[in-house]
């Protein structure tokens, strides 16, 4: 082995361990009362502002949103920021792309109700059950360490299969999501991970491929996001079992029951082909004719391969449609598109 090599693998332990220490030492394990407090008394304060801000937007009418500068939301993100509440934040801020799309006054009174609901509950957090609690907190920007879901979280083992993943960048943070859907339980999971310039993304899911491992999930009333707490063997080619289009809305429609703030929902959709509606937009269709919308750039690459043919689909579902992720043909393989 080089010396150069042995001294980076050296360095490289030295680092974990520090990391490990710190991570593990009685500072890291004891968290400061007073320290959560004043987050909490923050985040209710800045929460109080933008239901103000929520208020005054709907009793000014939402006309002037359509000629409203990107200040207007840009503003009551950075209050949010300031209070501590970053997961609300990023969205109040997307909330600028609605009005330059079709539909948008019906899209951003919808947006508008969601947060006041959120705010709503957060006040009244104390009268939660204690799943639907900790989503409130999680759409908030309240984050659980990984170290509590491995611990604590349910555990959940199956044969699990990477049905899609899509990669995302913003303010110089990449992030990956990962679907996964169990081949037992039929239970969808989400594995994401970050990464920031100048490192890499975790590529140990492999889309098209099984593993039979245990995943541990984050709490909450609809638990979804998981880590993969242990495998148990070599991920191998695998291929998802998927559902009619009315099974999925079922789902779907369970899962929004339970968290109304959902904004995206993995399907995965067997024996469907693609046709056509009479304004021309793509739909896919299953045996019964129940069909949902898609919602693709480039559809050319799924017509070659279905070729009007039957196949398993699967993507991620959202008020806009279906967006494509991977597609199982009987003779192509895995496909992704």
């Amino acid at each position: 082995r080089p010396g150069w090599a042995a001294e980076w693998i050296e360095e490289r332990r030295e680092r974990t361990d520090r990391a490990e220490r710190r991570r593990t030492g009685p500072a890291a394990k004891a968290k400061d009362p007073k320290t959560a407090e004043r987050r909490e008394r923050r985040v209710g304060d800045g929460l109080a502002e933008l239901d103000q801000w929520l208020r005054d937007q709907v009793a000014h009418g939402l006309a002037r949103a359509e000629k409203a500068p990107y200040r207007l939301w840009d503003d009551a993100a950075r209050r949010l920021v300031d209070a501590q509440a970053g997961g609300l934040a990023g969205h109040v801020r997307g909330l600028a792309a609605i009005p330059r799309s079709p539909g948008w006054p019906d899209r951003l009174l919808e947006e508008y109700a969601l947060l006041r609901l959120l705010v709503r509950a957060h006040q009244r957090r104390d009268e939660l059950p204690e799943g639907l609690r900790e989503t409130v907190r999680s759409r908030i920007g309240f984050t659980v360490a990984q170290e509590e879901v491995v611990t604590g979280g349910e555990r959940v083992r199956d044969l699990w299969c990477a049905t899609g993943s899509r990669d995302t960048a913003q303010d110089l943070l990449s992030t990956r999501r990962v679907w996964l859907r169990g081949r037992r339980t039929g239970r969808p999971a989400l594995v994401l991970s970050f990464a920031a310039p100048g490192t890499s993304l975790d590529a140990s899911l492999i889309v098209g491929t099984e593993v039979d491992a245990e995943l541990a999930f984050y709490p909450g009333s609809q638990p979804l996001r998981a880590l993969v707490a242990e495998r148990f063997g070599a991920a191998v080619p695998g291929r998802p079992a998927g559902t009619p289009v009315r099974g999925f809305l079922d789902e779907h429609a369970a899962a929004l029951a339970l968290d109304p703030w959902l904004d995206r929902w993995p399907a995965t959709l067997e024996n469907v082909r693609l046709a056509r509606a009479g304004g021309g937009d793509l739909y896919v269709i299953d045996e019964a004719g129940d069909a949902l919308p898609l919602r693709m750039g480039d559809p050319w690459r799924l017509l070659a391969l279905s070729g009007g043919g039957p196949v398993t689909m699967t993507g991620e579902w959202s008020s806009r449609g279906l967006r494509p992720l991977v597609a199982w043909h009987g003779t192509e393989g895995t496909v992704v598109l």
